[in-house]
């Protein structure tokens, strides 16, 4: 069963051809094809193991003929002829899934949608797809647990895509919508930075960490007095 991350990013796929990278047993694949949300898709994994895992399933639901399951690296699985309307990468940390982005750019084609769902710190991931030209276009944050995921959609831009650095950490999206979940993290990392900040007996001894975390503090500040003035 497709856990409510995968099915949220499943409601932003684009077109019939699905590229799924670090597929995880192919869930997403499979769920997609089976609903009608795509036609055929193209799994991705590093490791023989989760490779093993996504072929096994992919056959239990005899959808071989719809379903391609590839060993490689990251984005180096695609070939020239390959389709991709839709590139998506679940579950991983956002510096893994933003280098996974950069070295693999040059084996992508024309200029797919990509939906990213970030484990951790999607900073990195906004920075290099906007160096792409890759606009935002939708992004949410879902709580499971004491965990909060970030879920980004990118399409191509014709235009410079440019972010202020408050956009790039928090996300220009989430910034405007102000949903309950977004305002939660923030007030959650505000009150980590302040309890680390409280924690720091000789300031002067430790004054880049101080700085560091002043500078994500007023940042965070910034974003939380908006979110409240509107």
């Amino acid at each position: 069963m497709l856990n409510q991350r995968l099915k949220t990013v499943s409601e932003y796929i684009l077109g019939d051809t699905l590229v799924d990278i670090g597929s995880d047993h192919a869930y997403l694949p499979i769920y997609a094809v089976q609903e009608n949300i795509i036609t055929n898709a193209i799994c991705g994994e590093i490791a023989r193991g989760p490779y093993d895992s996504s072929v096994k399933n992919v056959q239990e639901n005899k959808l071989s003929d719809e379903i391609i399951v590839r060993l490689g690296d990251g984005l180096s699985i695609l070939r020239s002829v390959d389709d991709m309307d839709t590139i998506t990468i679940c579950g991983m940390g956002g510096p893994l899934i933003a280098s996974i982005i950069e070295d693999g750019m040059k084996f992508v084609k024309d200029h797919p949608r990509f939906i990213i769902q970030a484990n951790t710190y999607p900073y990195p991931i906004r920075k290099v797809m906007a160096e792409l030209n890759y606009k935002i276009t939708e992004e949410l944050q879902l709580k499971d647990g004491p965990h909060f995921y970030d879920i980004i959609v990118f399409d191509y831009s014709e235009d410079t895509v440019d972010y202020s650095e408050a956009e790039l950490r928090f996300g220009p999206e989430n910034i405007k919508k102000r949903e309950p979940v977004f305002i939660a993290q923030l007030e959650r990392e505000k009150s980590h930075i302040e309890k680390i900040l409280n924690g720091i007996n000789d300031r002067e001894k430790n004054i880049d960490k101080v700085e560091r975390l002043e500078s994500n503090l007023k940042y965070v500040d910034e974003v939380l007095e908006n979110v409240k003035d509107k």
